[in-house]
């Protein structure tokens, strides 16, 4: 069965050591691994993400790390 293939754009942040400021250190593309016409989260089973879709765009991820 064809995979569903919505896109999103995962970042990856982690905290400037003795800052407030969170710095992009990693961007990983997603794509959905489901079947097409799926329920629920869009999820890249490579990456072990799950998203929202954002009509007309990619949606972006956050996921902080230290």
């Amino acid at each position: 069965m064809p995979q569903c293939g919505s896109q999103a754009h995962l970042l990856v942040t982690l905290t400037a050591e003795g800052t407030l400021t969170n710095i992009v250190r990693r961007r990983i593309e997603l794509r959905c691994t489901l079947e097409e016409g799926h329920l629920g989260l869009h999820r890249d089973e490579n990456n072990k993400e799950e998203w929202e879709t954002i009509e007309g765009r990619p949606s972006t991820v956050l996921r902080h790390e230290d």
